[in-house]
């Protein structure tokens, strides 16, 4: 009979551990919650990320802008120097 009183014992570690995992599920819930709550409405009616982008072509970036910039001028410096050289 000493046997039986193991596994009823190891059962209600179990049973305990369970009920304290619930117990913490719940407060994290609860806080969830809460913070849900108390966290400002989003906006439904449009995408933050894509806001004041328009359809069709973009403007190109400044940096890009800059790069066709220079690399025209060098085509030009080079097509000059190819006219002095003939």
């Amino acid at each position: 009979m000493a046997n039986r009183g193991r596994p009823t014992q190891t059962k209600r570690q179990r049973e305990r551990a369970r009920l304290e995992r619930s117990k913490m599920k719940d407060a994290r819930r609860a806080e969830a919650r809460a913070r849900r709550e108390a966290a400002p409405p989003r906006p439904t009616d449009h995408d933050p990320d894509i806001a004041g982008i328009v359809p069709g072509p973009q403007e190109m970036p400044d940096w890009q802008r800059e790069f066709f910039e220079e690399e025209e001028k060098a085509k030009e410096a080079a097509e000059l120097e190819e006219g002095k050289a003939e």
